[in-house]
């Protein structure tokens, strides 16, 4: 038999019928008959029916290599021999193909404008060169581009691909049933040139076929609209030239974990992308004439390349109509607008209910609640409270939605949605009956709430307003650290919710998110952001004449005017606090707004009056038990006292406040006493003492999540390490919180800052950046005003000028700070009083 086999030469087979007859002489020379081939093979592992085999030999086609294969291999020939016959097949197969020209052409045209996605192109010509099978998915939402993109490069890459394209919009996101993959290889195979008779009827036939079929081809197959991995494995083509690109709506990471095909999820456009799409479709100089229109245009599409595409077919229908007025009623209703007039399955909105048509009850119920949240990010928690159901059920939901890219995961749990698909959402959303959406947007705002309520512990050792009860668990906090680790990305998303409730007359819940949220806030230094979602708040109160409540807004609202420098506009929000407070008999209000008062004094630098209401308040505090706030109120008149020069006064009370806000956990109170203490250390010239008071000041300012509050007591250390001789260590923090402080919203801490480090920067000899930071503090506090700091950036400018030997300007100078220092009357005068005598 040997013999025989080695007799036989594949290679002189110059046609399909030649070498099937080869093939037939082969068997023949075994002395097997057809039934003891097919045997054979079996033992050998290879497949090979007794009915295949003998329709392969009564057929003049080329036959598929796994059946040369293992027709040889049964009649004894090894893998040498193998190889031989398997390689003239191929050379038959694309003579048979050249000659009969059966090269399929099935692309569908170039997509027209297409532009952009230059990264995206270059990542699948990277993906196919390392993929085997050669095969990548295109994988994002509806509109987003991924046929246009799959059918460019396949039209850029045609000559790749000699032996043909093969397409099939397989229906996964359709109107029908998504195509199975049998009569898709049918279509395939007998536009790859088999006979419709010898399509085998079984599938893993025609997998085996098609695979054959292109195993020696460079075939390009195009997979469009795919549903799911298992329509797909079928499809790809095996090892060999030939390339399939597949397009999906949803992940299809089952043909990654099977064959390793990687995914390439697209995004929306550039906004230059979408400049250059317009640009193409209604022309450069329609654009031209107003480019800023044209990029609100493309904004209010979301920069999806469908919306995009459709916008611009609304242009070129109605010229008379400006790119501002489309892009304007776009922004208002785009669904409404974003389809065209007899053909609305062309549409955006309906591009999207093929989609949603295929999520499950589950999917629909949390793609409905997206719509109804008030919020641009959202969590799972959320979600559950809006569909009434458990944070497991609702993450699963939102992951199911991420696999058909209608929702995206943020990190830290947050999830967003595109602005288009949030529009279409809420459409589905206002479907519901009212009372359900009115329901479920009081399990949200409630859930938020008691979440927002929960850090004020954790955070400030305080117990909160209100926390209302909630089915969804709401997280717990297990210090400082992760309380605001969990408040700061969830800002912007609260702020949104206090004015949609209020928008939506859920004046209550408006009301007590703003007041919640407003101490972390003020720590944080996001005063503009507080005064508005304050002045949302004060609104939904008088509205439901919320009296009680509107005096604690009106203090927070005093509180963070102040902190904006807007003092006049500060004491008028505080002393309507106290009018109601007082026209309500509400003592204990009274005298918290009293304490507001007097912090907002002793920053206007009328220290009497500061020093009267701190005073007030520790009385009442103490007539009414409250020993830990008439303590925080003795605090205010220790600052008083340490500005004006009561040292020891101000020592015994700043005592006195450390031991009660250790105690209590008052972290950011702790804080500034240990920095008033550590100020009067380092008047007393004990620079050791302040550095250690101020180590401690620092961690409790970090503990309560107060950067400004780290700024000032920084800007101290400076001062601190010049007067221990550390130069380098001083002019380090003295450069670096000066930075900082102009650099925030605070211009009290600004200024406060700035001469700081001018004084620590003369301390280690560096008049000119001295003088510079306190000529920027001086003209800071001109601009105002404050006096305070004024005198003591003229007391360094007096400084730095006796430095470098310019007496008579230093002592100019000094004479300006000690005017200013008597008429406030504050500590400093004694100082500036000995140098100039």
């Amino acid at each position: 038999m040997r013999q025989s086999l080695d007799g036989l030469d594949p290679s002189s087979a110059g046609s399909a019928p030649q070498l099937v007859a080869l093939l037939r002489e082969l068997r023949a020379a075994s002395g097997l008959s057809i039934r003891e081939v097919s045997r054979r093979a079996r033992d050998r592992g290879d497949w090979l029916p007794t009915s295949t085999l003998a329709a392969v030999l009564n057929r003049d086609a080329v036959p598929r290599a796994e059946v040369v294969a293992a027709l040889v291999r049964a009649c004894g020939g090894d893998e040498a021999a193998v190889e031989t016959w398997l390689a003239q097949c191929a050379r038959i197969s694309a003579a048979d193909v050249a000659d009969t020209g059966q090269v399929p052409r099935q692309l569908p045209g170039a997509p027209h404008a297409f532009t952009g996605r230059e990264r995206e192109l270059h990542l699948i010509d990277e993906h196919l060169q390392s993929a085997s099978p050669r095969s990548v998915v295109l994988a994002g939402p509806a509109g987003i581009g991924k046929t246009a993109l799959a059918l460019h490069w396949a039209h850029r890459s045609l000559d790749a691909f000699p032996d043909g394209q093969l397409y099939v919009d397989l229906r996964g996101f359709s109107g029908t049933d998504p195509l199975a993959p049998g009569p898709v290889l049918h279509r395939f195979l007998t536009a790859l040139g088999t006979g419709p008779e010898e399509v085998p009827a079984d599938g893993d036939e025609r997998a085996a076929m098609f695979r054959s079929l292109l195993g020696h081809r460079r075939v390009l197959v195009v997979l469009d609209n795919a549903r799911s991995p298992e329509q797909l494995r079928d499809l790809l083509p095996g090892t060999g030239g030939s390339t399939a690109l597949i397009t999906a709506r949803t992940d299809l990471f089952g043909l990654t974990a099977t064959h390793g095909v990687p995914h390439l999820r697209l995004a929306p456009l550039t906004r230059e992308e979408s400049m250059d799409l317009l640009d193409a479709m209604i022309g450069r100089g329609r654009v031209a004439t107003d480019p800023e229109a044209a990029r609100g245009l493309a904004a209010a599409c979301g920069d999806l390349p469908l919306a995009l595409r459709l916008a611009a077919c609304q242009t070129l229908a109605h010229p008379e109509q400006t790119i501002g007025e489309l892009r304007d009623r776009i922004a208002e209703a785009p669904l409404a607008n974003l389809d065209l007039p007899g053909d609305e399955a062309a549409g955006l909105r309906a591009c999207l209910d093929l989609t949603r048509d295929r999520l499950d009850a589950a999917d629909r119920d949390a793609l409905d609640a997206i719509g109804l949240h008030p919020a641009t990010e959202f969590e799972a928690a959320g979600i559950a409270a809006l569909t009434g159901t458990s944070v497991r059920d609702a993450d699963a939901a939102l992951h199911r939605l991420a696999g058909v890219h209608l929702a995206a995961a943020n990190g830290d749990g947050r999830w967003s949605v595109h602005d288009l698909v949030r529009a279409y959402a809420r459409e589905h959303a206002d479907g519901h009956p009212r009372e359900e959406r009115e329901a479920a947007l009081g399990r949200l705002y409630d859930w938020h709430l008691a979440a927002v309520a929960g850090t004020w512990q954790a955070i400030f050792g305080l117990e909160p307003e209100v926390v209302p009860a909630s089915d969804v668990p709401v997280p717990v906090f297990d210090g400082p650290e992760a309380a605001l680790a969990w408040l700061d990305p969830r800002h912007s998303a609260l702020c949104e919710m206090i004015r949609h409730a209020a928008a939506g007359h859920r004046d209550w819940h408006a009301g007590r998110l703003a007041h919640a949220l407003w101490r972390y806030q003020y720590i944080r230094g996001v005063r503009g952001e507080a005064e508005a979602c304050l002045r949302v708040a004060l609104d939904a109160d008088r509205r439901t004449g919320d009296r009680a409540h509107e005096v604690k807004l009106q203090r927070q609202l005093g509180n963070t005017l102040k902190a904006l420098g807007r003092f006049d506009e500060a004491e008028g929000a505080l002393d309507r606090s106290l009018r109601l407070a007082t026209g309500l008999d509400d003592v204990e209000a009274a005298a918290l707004t009293l304490m507001a008062l007097a912090q907002l004094h002793i920053q206007q630098w009328r220290l009497d009056e500061a020093r009267t209401c701190a005073t007030e308040a520790a009385r009442v505090f103490r007539d009414l038990g409250d020993a830990d706030r008439e303590v925080n109120a003795l605090d205010d008149v220790a600052h008083v006292d340490m500005l004006v020069g009561n040292d020891d006064e101000a020592r015994a009370g700043f005592d006195r406040a450390v031991k009660t806000f250790t105690d209590r956990g008052w972290t950011q109170n702790l804080a500034s006493a240990l920095a008033g203490l550590a100020r009067l250390r380092l008047r007393d010239d004990d620079a050791d003492g302040a550095a250690a008071l101020l180590a401690d000041a620092l961690d409790a300012y970090r503990q309560s999540g107060d950067p400004l509050g780290e700024i000032y007591v920084q800007s101290l250390q400076a001062l601190a390490h010049a007067r221990l001789g550390d130069r380098e260590t001083a002019a380090r923090l003295a450069g670096g919180t000066a930075e900082a402080g102009v650099a925030t919203s605070s211009p009290e801490l600004a200024l406060e800052v700035l001469n700081n480090a001018g004084f620590a920067f003369g301390a280690v000899g560096d008049a000119t950046a001295a003088e510079r930071a306190h000529r920027e503090a001086l003209d800071l506090a001109e601009a105002l005003p404050d006096l305070y700091e004024q005198a003591r950036a003229r007391h360094g400018i007096g400084d730095a000028l006796a430095a470098r030997g310019e007496d008579d300007a230093a002592r100019a100078e000094w004479t300006r700070a000690l005017r200013l220092h008597e008429k406030l009357g504050t500590y400093g005068r004694a100082e500036l009083a000995e140098r100039l005598a």
